[in-house]
């Protein structure tokens, strides 16, 4: 046994080592000729890349931009161009944006700012001043004043009314001229000199358009003292054309837009893609569940309006402030279930010449009985200034008859 392994082991000996020389040998030989490779590849690819390069640069690369047009060429600088480097004037504005543009700046200096104050007496005779706001159109001017266009609602009950020009902070006094509560229009002035006092020398007027040519689709801009903080303006679309609708109890021939009307935009103006008013923001519906819904008077219903109110001289007024009596009123105070309140009385007025006072209930106007404020306006309207009307009332419970001359009513709104 100890010799068979002694002979095993020289055996493997003997052979192992003459295969490791060979091993190592066969190694070196591979090392050599790897490092001569390489030598060869990197000659070889030194000058092929110092060759190709100047080709490539000389000739290909002249030749691909010959094949591309300028306008490729453009687009393949500005893409791989550093975007800070950009220069963005050089961006050009759509059409469309410019000319909506163009309108806001021709339209908005002729639309102002209108700010009411209003002196509210309650049942216990309390006086207080709330201020309200909203928006007017100047849309005519003579020798002395500027004459300007809103709605009724916008300026009625108010103790007095101011408005602003181009967002300017002054507030100039206006005056009534005229105003029909069931059209929901009404028209004020202020004086030329008053305006040039604040600074403003430029006063442009708007151009009204012909409301009856207006197409559902047809591109508008709003522009009104939203919120009552200055002059903004919104872009939308005419919903819907020639749409009656009842807003506050007042029947209205008025276009439906998209375009966002909020509180203060009353009386601003609706225009079209020429700048022209086609409509008289008047209202929105202000439903959780509805969004998009706001009325413009028609452009068409509201000029022969305004251009009669404007010259009329001869508008009666009661000279008083009225609210409908509803059945909580009714309930709360003991009045009459139907009337109009009279909730204060206007100094100078037709009403204070005849004795009337605050907390006064109307049940009847020339015999006809009266229920709200709409049907006692009415009747106040279709008298003549310097008539006699005869006003029943209740007063502490009392009835009895009073008789009241009717003045001019453009000396208070």
């Amino acid at each position: 046994m100890n010799e068979f392994d002694n002979n095993t082991a020289d055996e493997l000996n003997i052979t192992d080592t003459p295969k490791k020389n060979k091993k190592d040998k066969s190694f070196g030989k591979r090392l050599v000729a790897t490092g001569v490779k390489t030598i060869c590849f990197g000659l070889v690819a030194g000058f092929v890349f110092g060759f190709s390069v100047p080709f490539a640069s000389g000739y290909l690369v002249p030749k691909i931009q010959q094949q591309l047009s300028p306008q490729s060429q453009q687009l393949k600088v500005s893409t791989l161009s550093d975007t800070t480097d950009t220069d963005i004037s050089a961006v050009s504005m759509d059409e469309a944006s410019a000319n909506t543009i163009e309108v806001i700046k021709k339209v908005k200096p002729s639309i102002v700012c209108i700010t009411s104050v209003s002196e509210t007496q309650n049942i216990f005779n309390q006086v207080y001043e709330t201020e309200g706001s909203g928006s007017g159109i100047m849309f005519y001017k003579d020798d002395s004043k500027v004459y300007i266009a809103t709605n009724s609602h916008v300026i009625s009950g108010a103790s007095s009314v101011g408005i602003s020009i181009n967002d300017s902070e002054t507030l100039i006094p206006a005056e009534l001229v005229g105003k029909d509560e069931n059209a929901d229009l009404a028209v004020i002035s202020v004086n030329i000199s008053d305006i040039t006092a604040a600074g403003i020398n430029d006063i442009q007027l708007a151009t009204f358009g012909d409301s009856d040519s207006v197409q559902v689709g047809e591109s508008v801009i709003a522009i009104g003292n939203a919120l009552g903080n200055g002059n903004t303006a919104t872009a939308g679309i005419v919903s819907a054309i020639q749409k009656d609708v009842n807003i506050q109890g007042k029947k209205l021939s008025v276009l439906q837009t998209d375009a966002a009307i909020n509180p203060g935009n009353s009386g601003g103006a609706l225009v079209n893609s020429k700048g022209q008013v086609i409509g008289i923001n008047t209202a929105k519906i202000a439903l959780e569940d509805v969004e998009g819904i706001g009325y413009s008077i028609t452009s068409n219903v509201a000029k022969p309006i305004i251009e009669q109110l404007m010259n009329s001289t001869d508008t009666p007024a009661l000279g008083v402030y009225i609210t409908t009596i509803t059945q909580d009123i009714s309930s709360q105070y003991n009045l009459p279930q139907a009337g109009v309140l009279i909730q204060q009385v206007i100094p100078g007025g037709s009403a204070e010449a005849a004795g009337l006072q605050s907390g006064d209930v109307v049940t009847a106007y020339n015999d006809t009985p009266i229920f709200n404020n709409d049907q006692l306006i009415s009747a106040v309207q279709a008298s003549q200034v310097g008539d006699t009307a005869k006003l029943t009332i209740v007063r502490n419970g009392q009835t009895q008859t009073v008789n009241v001359k009717l003045l001019k009513g453009n000396t208070s709104f």
